[in-house]
Order: C-alpha cells, then structure tokens, then sequence
C-alpha cells in the first residue's frame, strides 16, 4: 500500500486474495472470447457480443433441462474421476468425522476433516470438490459425494447465473433517430509494425517462445556471453561482435559479389620468393633423354571462367532444378487407353499395301 495509488494498478484494490486471479481469469476469457470482433467498429463489437450472449444463454437454458443430476455436467466429471481414483485409499476412523486417510501401496497419508469440508491436500478448499481421501472415508460412512460439492457447482445457481435472457431487436436500418450530436471516432495513432490480435503469451504458458536449451547467447553489442544487445552496458560496438557465421536462407543462390575474383586470387609478388637452396638441382636424378612429349596424347587446354560465368552455370542448374514438370495423375482407365493407343498397329489393314482379305467361302456379314 506504500505505492501511490495515481497509477492504476491491481494491487490497489482492497478486494479479497483469490480476486486477483478471478479477474485476471475473466479478462482472459473475454478477450479471447471476442477475438473476431473486437477489431471491429463500436456497434459492430457491441452488436456480435450481444447476439453472442443471447445464444450461449438460450443454450445453456436447454442445457439445464436435459441434465437429470444435481452437480452440472463438467464439476461431475471431475467429482467421477476422483471417485475412481479413491479406491487405492484406505480410511482410518479417527474421532467424530475426522479420519486419517492412508494409500495401499505407499506411505502416502492425508487427514480429512467432513465437518470442516476440508483434507491436507487442500483440493477440496480450493476447488470445492471432495479430493479422492475425502471419497474414500465418505465412501466409510456410506455418504453420497454428491452432497459435499460446492452450491455454485449445482443446478440452482446454474439457473440463477443463466436463467435470464436477451432481448432482441430490430436492424440498425429501423432504430429510432435521437437528435442529438453524432459521437466522434476517439484519437487512434497507427503504432509501428503489425497489429497484434493474440496476447503475447508468458515464459510459462503454452504457445510461448522458448529459448532453445543448451545453446549460449552473445550479445551483438560487445561480444561477450550472458546479455543481450538490449541489456548491455557497453558505450562502444565490438566490430568483432557483428562478424558471425550464419545459416544462408533457402533459395540463396550464390551471386557474381559472393564469387572469388581475380583481384582476391594470390599475385607474384605475394608469393614467397626461392632461395639459393631451392634452386639446385640434385645430382643424382636422371635427366630424360627425350623431353618432348609424344604427338598423340591430347593437349589439355585451361578453361577459365569468371565469376559472372560461375554465377550465371549456377543460377542456370537452379533454376533446372526448380522447373521441374507437374505430375499429372491419371485414373487406371485413362493409364489403360493411353498405352493400348500406344501399342504398334501390325498386320493386315496397316496400310494399303497391306489390305484385309478374307476367305472365299466366307460372306461378308450384311446389317439388317
């Protein structure tokens, strides 16, 4: 409370502890309810909330009349799986309503107090379902688990929250005109990048970004380990920081500026000069007595190439390997006609050196 209270904060509130998480829990789901709306202008939003509302609670009406039980549908599941589950415990009476409840195949115990609604695994106080202990020493007494949920989990505060309706009305074309002055847009300034509709999501949550385990960070900035640019205290840029080696993008295509020219190749003068040792000629090496090479073996000619050549062959074998031909799937029939029209035509009737010819004794069959 030593913090001013001129800048709104959620710790200024004098609310109850779990009113922090429960608001929290509500903004949450009604941001991510009007996701598709809320980008929209004032009485587009209003309008698609609205009608939103008025089919969740007709719906959630129907709902109520076609569930027979006393605990609604989904606080039932959760009571049923803890009912499952509690047959591995095992309770020990104790005094009045308290009992000490122990597991079967280990050392696992936990007190259960019925009067007080409440087990040392503090599921029943925070959720208002009886944990599976508290199951197992009802299921002692011969208790129905039904009768210790929470009220907001029953049917009657399920028709208390939904048991109203919205109105409807008529298109905006029909509404009466109020004389009064049309409300202006409020001041909007268009803030850098790309408008984000999602929240950013915490370290912690799913669909977060994470940083990959195992690999070490350097900053840009001074080029040294554990910060990053935006978090360094450095006053100069390390020249060093800047030249990294880094993974070349898909299609990257080597250009004629990447290719190693004739100025980067090494010179004459670059090279170092021989020494008195290395040019004698040792004595004991046999001198050939024919030095010309012989008439029929091919003479090997030097290709050379620039790199705007190198360039253009590489971008020429890419774009081979991109253009490549569609696949046109055909069905088994089609397959069949194509390779029986492809099949060579023999024999008689080819052509007209070829003419079909039939048997003497044999009529030619007339149509009737």
């Amino acid at each position: 409370m030593a913090v001013p209270t001129k800048s709104w904060c959620k710790h200024a509130f004098s609310f109850y502890p779990k009113c922090d998480t429960l608001m929290n829990n509500i903004s949450e789901s009604f941001n991510a309810t009007i996701l598709a709306a809320r980008d929209k202008p004032i009485l587009t939003m209003c309008e698609w909330i609205r009608k939103y509302l008025m089919n969740r609670l007709s719906t959630s009406a129907s709902k109520l009349e076609n569930w027979p039980h006393k605990v609604m549908p989904i606080p039932r599941r959760r009571l049923d799986n803890e009912v499952f589950n509690s047959g591995h415990w095992l309770p020990t009476w104790s005094i009045a309503e308290t009992f000490q409840v122990t597991h079967s195949y280990n050392t696992h115990e936990f007190i259960v107090d019925i009067a007080k609604r409440s087990c040392s695994c503090n599921f029943w106080e925070l959720v208002g379902i009886p944990c599976r202990h508290a199951v197992a020493a009802l299921s002692y007494r011969k208790q129905n688990p039904d009768e210790f949920v929470d009220a907001c989990y029953t049917r009657e505060k399920f028709a208390l929250c939904y048991g109203f309706s919205v109105s409807p009305i008529n298109g905006q074309d029909m509404w009466p005109e109020v004389e009064m002055e049309p409300p202006l847009p409020p001041a909007y300034k268009n803030g850098p990048g790309r408008p984000k509709k999602i929240r950013i999501r915490e370290s912690g949550e799913d669909g977060a970004r994470k940083r990959r385990s195992g690999v070490a960070y350097k900053c840009t900035k001074c080029d040294n380990f554990g910060h990053n640019a935006m978090t360094c205290k450095a006053t100069t840029q390390d020249p060093n920081a800047l030249k990294r080696k880094r993974k070349p993008k898909k299609g990257h295509v080597p250009t004629a500026t990447n290719m190693p020219t004739a100025n980067d190749m090494p010179t004459a003068s670059d090279m170092p000069a021989p020494t008195a040792t290395d040019m004698t000629v040792p004595t004991n090496v046999p001198v050939p007595t024919d030095p010309q090479p012989p008439t029929d073996m091919p003479v090997p000619t030097i290709m050379s190439q620039t790199g705007s050549s190198v360039a253009a062959s590489i971008t020429k074998q890419s774009r081979k390997r991109v253009e490549k031909k569609p696949i046109i799937k055909r069905r088994q029939s089609e397959r069949i006609k194509l390779s029986w029209f492809k099949r060579p035509i023999t024999g008689e009737g080819i052509s007209s050196d070829k003419p079909i010819t039939l048997p003497e004794n044999e009529d030619i069959p007339t149509s009737k």
